[in-house]
């Protein structure tokens, strides 16, 4: 790979179970199998690498990374030191369920480089957790925040979801009270949506489940944005609050428009204007790779407006708001995205203030709405 890579993503797609709301591509964790996608991630690494890579973030996400034993968790983190320059890492990001940092696992990965644990907690309540298809418990969350704590990690993230099914809003304030006396440097919030492949889906067109109106949505954020603002997180991007200095800073270079190259099945990337994602299949992973061929499973090429759309899009997630002008470059649709704003506006979506614009709250909850908008009518070029 020409490119340097400055954002490296690696997808571990294995997982213990499978939650109602996800969607995201995983399989049932299998020592054998793991093997195979690790050898799999070696020989892709070294069709892309060109040994000058100098990451300023790693990130490990998934499925759940932390579900593979000690040894393996060890030969991943390896494959990454043999074939990269790790000399420029600033942040490296593992995620990991509570109840998986187990046997030994968190000294390894530190001693590795990993300098941020990013949990999958989503609630407090154990009877939530169960009905959503976690496998961990409330006790789980907090002995793991201490393990992690105890293992030297100073960053800690934890993930909330809001408006899951069974939890009122008393409940809601019970499970952000709970995650902030833990006081992780950075917590998520994501407002619950019914994804088509998840059994949620299922659940809520069969009638079994009821998703709360817009207005709840907008209230369970609201007050999100009062407890953990009043327990000294700053809101940085539409569902991510961290304490000053702490914001993830991979996901936020993917926000402001940099580049990035992901490893591993469904995995994405962009470089420059061009976008592929690997193959949302283990078996096909494995496979092609084996043959010495490329995992991708499609790929394109931007316009450059359609470029600089979906990256002005992207920039629209964070709180700090767009000034329309840092994307003035020639050819590109101002009238367009100027016009399609004024109409947002109106409708509650965006404000402007000090020649920026900003998502309202109403806006954070319809970012999808307001990115369509702005969104011109230039195809993208294949590949």
């Amino acid at each position: 790979m020409n490119t340097p890579i400055g954002h490296l993503y690696i997808h571990v797609p294995f997982c213990s179970g499978k939650c109602v709301y996800c969607a995201f591509y995983s399989e049932l964790f299998d020592a054998n199998t793991c093997n195979a996608f690790l050898d799999s991630l070696e020989r892709e690494l070294d069709m892309y690498i060109d040994g000058e890579s100098a990451p300023e973030t790693v990130y490990f996400g998934g499925g759940t990374p932390s579900i593979l034993d000690k040894e393996q968790l060890e030969r991943l983190l390896q494959t990454i030191h043999d074939r990269m320059d790790l000399s420029k890492v600033v942040e490296w990001t593992l995620e990991a369920n509570p109840g998986t940092l187990t046997d030994g696992k968190l000294p390894a990965v530190k001693a590795a480089g990993v300098n941020r644990i990013s949990l999958g907690a989503q609630s407090f309540d154990d009877e939530v957790l169960k009905q959503m298809g976690r496998r961990h418990s409330a006790r789980d969350i907090s002995d793991s925040v201490e393990a992690v704590r105890s293992a030297g990690f100073e960053k800690i993230g934890i993930d909330l979801i809001a408006c899951l099914p069974g939890v009122d809003t008393d409940g809601w304030k019970r499970d952000l009270l709970a995650a902030a006396r833990l006081e992780p440097d950075h917590l998520s919030v994501y407002a619950l949506s019914v994804e088509e492949k998840s059994v949620l889906h299922a659940m809520v067109k069969d009638g079994h489940v009821s998703m709360p109106s817009e207005q709840a949505q907008i209230h369970a954020l609201a007050i999100a944005e009062d407890i953990l603002g009043g327990a000294g997180y700053n809101r940085y991007e539409i569902s991510n609050y961290s304490r000053p200095g702490s914001e993830c800073l991979h996901n936020l270079s993917c926000w402001r428009g940099g580049d990035y190259v992901g490893f591993g099945p469904a995995a994405s990337s962009r470089v420059g204007r061009k976008r592929w994602s690997n193959s949302a299949s283990l078996d096909g992973y494995v496979s092609r790779l084996f043959q010495g061929l490329p995992p991708n499973s499609d790929s394109e090429i931007l316009s450059k407006e359609m470029d600089a759309t979906e990256r002005l899009m992207f920039a629209f997630r964070l709180r700090e708001g767009v000034f329309l002008n840092d994307f003035a470059i020639e050819d590109l649709p101002m009238d367009h995205w100027y016009q399609a704003l004024l109409e947002q506006e109106r409708l509650g979506l965006v404000e402007q203030r000090d020649e920026r614009w900003f998502l309202t709250n109403t806006g954070c909850l319809l970012a999808d709405t307001v990115a369509e908008a702005l969104i011109p009518s230039s195809p993208a070029q294949p590949a």
